[in-house]
C-alpha cells in the first residue's frame, strides 16, 4: 500500500498520519459541501498545495477529481425526485465543458514552460499569478457573503414577530376550522405549480446561460471549484427554478464539467489521484452529518460559516504562502 500511495509520504508527520489527515479533510469538506451548498474547492485546494507540496495545477486537480463522486451521489436523489431541468443544464455545458478542457489544458501546459518556470519573487510565475488571483477572488467572495448573511441575519430578527404572530393567528383559526373539504378548496394554484410554465427560451436568455457556461468552467479548472456559485442564483432569479431545482441542475454541470477536466489533468499527468480516492472517501461520509444540520440551519447561517472559512483561507495564503513584498 505504501508503494502504491508514495505521495502521503509528503505530508510533515510521516504516511500514516498523512493518510488519516486527508480522510478527515475529506470528512470535514464534505461535511461543509453539503451544510453550504457548494464545492470544497476553496478548503481542498490550498490544503494540498501548503501540506503536500503540490504545485497550484495538481492541487487544483485533486480539488476537482472529489466533485464527480459527491455530484453523482447529490444526482441519483435529484433524479428520482424529478428535480433536475435537463434542458437548461445541457445548456450550460455546451460552454462550460470545452472552456473547463481547455483552461485545464492552457493551466497545466504553462506550469512546464520556461515562462512558468521563471522564478518571481522567490517562486515560480504559474504558481504567483494562481496565488494572486485566487487570494482576490476569494476574498471578494468572503466578503459578498459575510454582507449578505449579516443583511439576512437583521432581517430574519425583524421577521421573528411578524412570524410568532401569524403562527398563533393560524393556529386560533385551524382551532376555529370544523370542515375542510379537499387540499385546496379554492381552486387556487400551489406555489411552484407552474414554475416551468414561466421561463421561455429566447436569444438573449440562451446568450446569458452560455456566457455563464463559460465562467462556469473557467474558475471550474482554474480554482478547482464547482462552480455553483455562479449557476445556482442563475437559475434561481433568471430561469425561475426553486432553489433545490436550481442546486440539482448545477450538480449535472459540476458532475461532467469536473469529470471531463479530471481526466484532462490525468492525461496531462497533474493528477495524484491517491489523494483524491482518500478524500472522497471522507466526503462520503461528512456529507452525510452535513445534510441532516443543514435542515435545520438558521437562514443566515451557511452564508456566514462559508465567509468565515473563506476569509480563513485567504488569511493562510497572504501570511504563508503570496512572497513578502
Amino acid at each position: 500500500m505504501e508503494h502504491s500511495f508514495q505521495i502521503f509520504h509528503e505530508f510533515v508527520w510521516g504516511f500514516w498520519p498523512g493518510l488519516f489527515v486527508v480522510f478527515g479533510v475529506g470528512f470535514f469538506v464534505g461535511y461543509l459541501a453539503s451544510f453550504l451548498g457548494l464545492g470544497g474547492g476553496f478548503i481542498y485546494t490550498p490544503f494540498f498545495h501548503s501540506f503536500f507540496h503540490l504545485t497550484a495545477v495538481q492541487a487544483v486537480a485533486v480539488s476537482l477529481a472529489q466533485m464527480p463522486v459527491s455530484a453523482l451521489s447529490g444526482l441519483y436523489v435529484y433524479y428520482k425526485n424529478n428535480k433536475i431541468r435537463w434542458k437548461q443544464g445541457f445548456l450550460l455545458l455546451v460552454t462550460s465543458i470545452p472552456a473547463a478542457q481547455y483552461t485545464a489544458f492552457a493551466f497545466g501546459r504553462f506550469e512546464d514552460t520556461p515562462l512558468g518556470k521563471q522564478l518571481y519573487y522567490g517562486i515560480p510565475l504559474s504558481e504567483f499569478v494562481y496565488l494572486f488571483v485566487f487570494t482576490i477572488f476569494l476574498g471578494i467572495l468572503a466578503v459578498y457573503n459575510l454582507i449578505t448573511s449579516l443583511k439576512k441575519r437583521k432581517r430574519y430578527y425583524e421577521s421573528l414577530p411578524i412570524l410568532h404572530s401569524e403562527q398563533n393567528r393560524k393556529q386560533k383559526d385551524s382551532e376555529k376550522t370544523t370542515n375542510w373539504v379537499g387540499p385546496n378548496p379554492e381552486g387556487i394554484s400551489t406555489k411552484g405549480e407552474n414554475d416551468r410554465a414561466l421561463f421561455r427560451f429566447s436569444k438573449k436568455s440562451i446568450s446569458i446561460v452560455l456566457l455563464v457556461g463559460v465562467f462556469f468552467g473557467t474558475f471550474s479548472s482554474l480554482f478547482g471549484i464547482g462552480g455553483g456559485f455562479l449557476a445556482v442564483p442563475l437559475f434561481v432569479y433568471y430561469f425561475r427554478m426553486s432553489p433545490v431545482e436550481a442546486v440539482a441542475t448545477s450538480f449535472l454541470g459540476i458532475f461532467l464539467t469536473s469529470f471531463g477536466t479530471t481526466v484532462q489533468f490525468l492525461l496531462l499527468g497533474k493528477l495524484h489521484w491517491e489523494l483524491a480516492l482518500v478524500g472522497s472517501f471522507g466526503g462520503i461520509f461528512g456529507a452525510r452529518i452535513g445534510s441532516l444540520k443543514a435542515v435545520n440551519a438558521k437562514p443566515y447561517t451557511i452564508l456566514l460559516v462559508t465567509s468565515f472559512f473563506q476569509f480563513l483561507v485567504v488569511v493562510w495564503y497572504l501570511v504563508a504562502k503570496l512572497p513578502k513584498f
